[in-house]
């Protein structure tokens, strides 16, 4: 789920409990709001956890909407953005004139579906995270040795977080939606935070 990670791509991963995401649009003669044709979700494997798919995801914080730009970016499988991408955090993709820097990406909401029993690799990115247990129970745990038992409908507010997530379940599986939000870089000891990934501490 990171950009030098490469996971096996399936379109038959399985998942918990189907989910049924809606996206809305607007009727472009009349001005009312509708519901528009959205695929499936589309899910891939995370091996020794589960599944995950990415539900939606814009290019900037402040998303384009006019003409419907945000949406083709999600449903075209060569945008940043599209629906099968697999990157937990969305990278940039317009340079500031003025600083001459990449600006940051969009956010991302991102279903995850664990398995009976499993066991996430520590991790962190540098956003700002939601992330709500919705079906399940599960454990957040910290590199600092703490954890916090999540039940459906707790939330947490993850900021550039080393955590991983673990089905408190051995029979069930466990669902967690998370919108991550892209943060400018910043110091902590001394050292730029980065998008690190532990698998040896699983």
């Amino acid at each position: 789920m990171n950009p030098s990670t490469t996971y096996t791509h399936s379109t038959n991963a399985t998942s918990g409990t189907p989910i049924k995401r809606y996206i809305t649009g607007h009727d472009q003669e009349i001005g009312q709001s509708i519901y528009v044709d959205a695929p499936e979700l589309h899910y891939f494997p995370v091996p020794g956890f589960g599944t995950a798919a990415r539900s939606y995801a814009t290019t900037k914080l402040a998303p384009d909407l006019a003409d419907d730009e945000d949406l083709k970016a999600h449903l075209s499988h060569d945008s940043v953005v599209g629906r099968t991408r697999q990157e937990i955090i969305v990278p940039p993709t317009k340079l500031n004139p003025h600083t001459g820097e990449m600006e940051l990406g969009g956010a991302n909401v991102i279903n995850l579906d664990l398995d009976p029993g499993a066991v996430g690799h520590m991790h962190r990115t540098v956003s700002l995270d939601i992330s709500t247990c919705v079906m399940g129970e599960v454990y957040h745990e910290l590199d600092s040795g703490q954890k916090v038992l999540l039940k459906a409908g707790d939330h947490i507010i993850q900021r550039a977080t080393m955590h991983r997530w673990i089905n408190a379940s051995k029979e069930h599986r466990a669902r967690v939606i998370a919108v991550l939000l892209p943060c400018p870089p910043f110091k902590l000891k001394d050292q730029y935070v980065e998008e690190e990934h532990r698998f040896s501490q699983q």
